[in-house]
């Protein structure tokens, strides 16, 4: 785990951002100021950054179990706001439940 990393790819690698080798308190306070910063921007970039904090948090064993099940928890949703964030092609159709006019 020495080889430098950009942060991107990395967790699919099995690597983490050397930093956090170190200092693991500093992904979750990364990944905490990536959540927070997502409702601003709406970026799939920023989705994608918390999912791969999200991994490294939750494969930390340094890190409380609670917190690293909760990440893990996470991903999923995280995944799905990455797809919401991704630019629309073409014209948008709502569809109303049945009964809703």
């Amino acid at each position: 785990m020495s080889d430098l990393c950009d942060g991107f790819g990395c967790e699919e690698e099995g690597r983490s951002p050397p930093v956090y080798e170190t200092t693991p308190d500093l992904a979750l306070a990364a990944l905490l100021s990536l959540m927070t910063s997502f409702p601003a921007r709406r970026s799939p970039a920023v989705a994608r950054s918390v999912i791969a904090h999200l991994r490294v948090v939750s494969g930390d064993p340094r890190l409380d179990g609670l917190l690293r099940d909760c990440a893990a928890q996470l991903v999923g949703h995280w995944q799905a706001l990455e797809l919401l964030a991704l630019p629309v092609v073409g014209p948008l159709t709502v569809v109303a439940p049945p009964g809703v006019n």
